[in-house]
């Protein structure tokens, strides 16, 4: 990380530079502002006693560093002024240089999680924008997303979050790590978003469902079956192309994948219905594929 600094106490500045150099930074030091453009410099270390009569311009032109003030007294001219112009902080002379190295790590935190940030939010905003994802509902947790993908659900879910302002604690019920949630009373201040309902059988579900009504908990569920709860949104209908991967399956590969992944949830009547076969033929297709079901 390379580090400007502006300093006319030359025994300062040097002890700056050799403490920040200890620690891997690079720095250099000039004794007073020299122009007034943007400089290449992550961090900027400006003394207020060699700031010049344009410090403000200089300092809004290299906003996007972080600059700290090192100022001899406290005054409007010396922290109110350059923190409205863009600066970061300031710190007051005499100081330690364990405390200024303090605030620079502060600060570059600081600047990587917001970069961060601006990331994530600019992805969602892409994939939002490519997926066809409906308005949102008046619904207060809980509620059920029901739909026919399982990146769907988790838009539509995150989409909800950052309209409402909230943070989820993110669970999947193919893992055990959810009944914890349950042995005793979530916090009512906390919101639970919990992925693939599919995977409870039945009598699991329905005393999940009675379990969860006072508390902020959002389900998603990949399914077209009824389910008895007083608030579901249901996107199943909404056809999402980018959902489909860049492979295509063949007939038998696709009958495969879905005999492996709902052949314990639904009884072999039922998914012989879903297929559109006999239950027969289903029996045959297990033998054909070597796909055995849990007795």
């Amino acid at each position: 990380m390379r580090v400007l600094i502006i300093e006319n106490e030359t025994y300062l500045a040097q002890s700056i530079a050799s403490k920040l150099n200890s620690f891997g930074y690079i720095c250099n030091i000039i004794p007073a502002i020299e122009h007034n453009g943007t400089l290449d410099y992550e961090v900027i270390l400006l003394s207020s006693s060699a700031c010049g009569d344009h410090y403000e311009n200089f300092i809004q032109k290299n906003s996007k560093s972080i600059i700290i003030m090192l100022v001899s007294y406290i005054s409007d001219d010396t922290i109110s002024k350059p923190l409205r112009s863009g600066a970061s902080d300031y710190i007051l002379k005499p100081f330690m240089i364990d405390e200024l190295l303090r605030k620079i790590e502060h600060y570059k935190y600081h600047k990587e999680i917001l970069e961060k940030i601006n990331f994530y939010n600019s992805y969602f905003n892409f994939v939002q924008r490519e997926l066809n994802t409906p308005s949102l509902p008046q619904y207060q947790p809980p509620f059920i997303i029901k739909s026919n993908s399982q990146r769907s659900a988790d838009i539509y879910a995150m989409k909800y979050a950052r309209d409402k302002n909230i943070n989820f604690i993110i669970l999947s019920f193919r893992d055990q790590e959810w009944k914890n949630i349950l042995k005793n009373p979530p916090q009512k201040e906390k919101y639970y978003y919990i992925t693939n309902l599919e995977e409870l059988k039945k009598n699991e579900m329905k005393i999940l469902l009675e379990s969860i009504s006072k508390y902020n908990f959002i389900l998603s569920i990949i399914s077209d079956d009824a389910i008895n709860f007083s608030q579901i949104v249901d996107i199943t209908h909404i056809v999402n192309n980018q959902d489909l991967g860049g492979e295509i399956l063949s007939i038998k590969e696709y009958e495969q994948a879905i005999i492996t992944k709902f052949g314990e949830r639904y009884p072999d009547v039922e998914l012989a219905r879903k297929l559109g076969i006999s239950r027969k033929s289903l029996w045959e297709k297990r033998k054909k594929y070597g796909i055995s079901k849990k007795k």
